[in-house]
């Protein structure tokens, strides 16, 4: 009975994990401060069929990956993955663009209109949304 007991502990402790926000440049995805994104994928964990993915919004600088809360990259199955998780936090996919220097596809998202992220009802950083002139 206590093997069951900690096998759900530990199942449901893992999922839990799973499920914590993704960040880019130690800021939630649904918060960035772009209605536009590119992305597009490197190759994942040696060895493996997992992809990382990397978001540019305009920031500058070195482009960063999607990660976790502890800043490790995250791996996505492939690119419908990272597509779909995009859709949950307010983007819509626009355009695929095949680059013809090293044959990666560039994804092109656009924020959703009238999107309001998901936001803890403890945590006060809410993005106001107003609806009279469909801003944030």
């Amino acid at each position: 009975m206590k093997a069951n007991f900690f096998l759900l502990l530990l199942f449901v402790m893992g999922s839990i994990s799973f499920a914590r926000a993704q960040y880019v440049n130690e800021k939630p995805i649904a918060e960035l401060d772009a209605d536009y994104i590119r992305i597009w994928s490197d190759s994942g964990p040696l060895l493996s069929s997992k992809i990382t993915v990397r978001v540019d919004w305009g920031q500058g600088g070195r482009t960063p990956q999607i990660t976790d809360d502890r800043r490790r990259p995250i791996s996505f199955n492939g690119m419908i993955a990272v597509l779909n998780m995009l859709s949950k936090e307010g983007f819509e996919l626009i355009e695929i663009v095949r680059d013809s220097k090293d044959e990666t596809e560039i994804f092109y998202l656009k924020r959703k209109e009238g999107f309001i992220p998901y936001t803890d009802s403890n945590s006060g950083d809410a993005v106001e949304y107003d609806s009279g002139t469909h801003s944030r």
